[in-house]
């Protein structure tokens, strides 16, 4: 039987940029201000029975997931609010920040694991464009945030999301070599692909200001093309515009 999952994607949740998170310009439209977050998840939760975590994965065809990247200290609020409904939700953490200014602590992280909630690796360092690697510095990434975490947690990390979404055959194959199970990356998929034993889902990833009619489109699986497209066409520019696209990223961060 084919799986299907509809995944979410979301940074922080604030209504104070500063506080919590990367401070890039470029990093706005993903900071989510607290009352449209928690509209976001009541229309989630009132639009979706099947609300799920990779630990429900195997028993189930199908089903949604919530999941949230960097590790910003607003994974405390968005941790409380899921709680609220009954919720556990994906984090993902940017090990290199544990600890800094704006992001979670080693005893938050294992806060957040004891609620039951899923810790997975953002990589160590966040390079801009992943998929820019080279094979051994994707390896790097992906061993050095596992070994933080594992350490953190005592406790085997399977799960990892792609910084920027942008991946390819080599992050997956980096990932599987590293030993991770689950790969996140940020295509606006329902598919489960897989490398090898490792299984890579898509994501859809909702900005600030997204109205609450395309959330509730989205729990519907309405109108995904769209968000195909916008995905497909940056991906075209991008091949065609590198390496300028690459050193554009890089100096401005994302």
């Amino acid at each position: 039987m084919k799986k299907s999952f509809f995944t979410f994607l979301y940074h922080e949740v604030t209504d104070i940029y500063t506080d919590t998170g990367f401070q890039r310009k470029s990093n706005l439209p993903y900071k989510h201000g607290i009352d449209e977050f928690y509209k976001n998840i009541d229309i989630i939760v009132d639009n979706c029975d099947d609300i799920i975590t990779l630990n429900d994965l195997a028993a189930n065809s199908s089903g949604t997931l919530l999941t949230f990247d960097d590790g910003g200290k607003s994974a405390l609020r968005i941790a409380d609010y899921l709680e609220q409904h009954s919720l556990r939700g994906h984090f993902f953490i940017t090990t290199s920040m544990i600890g800094q200014k704006c992001f979670l602590d080693k005893n938050e992280i294992i806060d957040l694991y004891e609620r039951g909630h899923i810790i997975g690796s953002h990589s160590h360092s966040h390079p801009n464009v992943f998929r820019a690697l080279k094979y051994n510095e994707m390896i790097e990434e992906w061993s050095e945030s596992k070994k933080i975490l594992e350490s953190i947690l005592q406790t085997k990390i399977d799960s990892c999301s792609v910084p920027g979404g942008d991946a390819n055959r080599a992050t997956y194959k980096a990932a599987n070599e590293c030993g991770y199970e689950y790969v996140f990356n940020s295509e606006p998929d329902l598919r489960v692909l897989s490398y090898k034993n490792t299984l890579i889902l898509g994501r859809f990833c909702p900005l600030s200001g997204t109205s609450m009619m395309e959330i509730e489109s989205l729990c519907k699986h309405k109108n995904l093309w769209k968000y195909k497209l916008v995905r497909n066409f940056k991906s075209v520019v991008k091949i065609a515009l590198s390496p300028v696209y690459y050193y554009i990223i890089a100096k401005r961060g994302i």
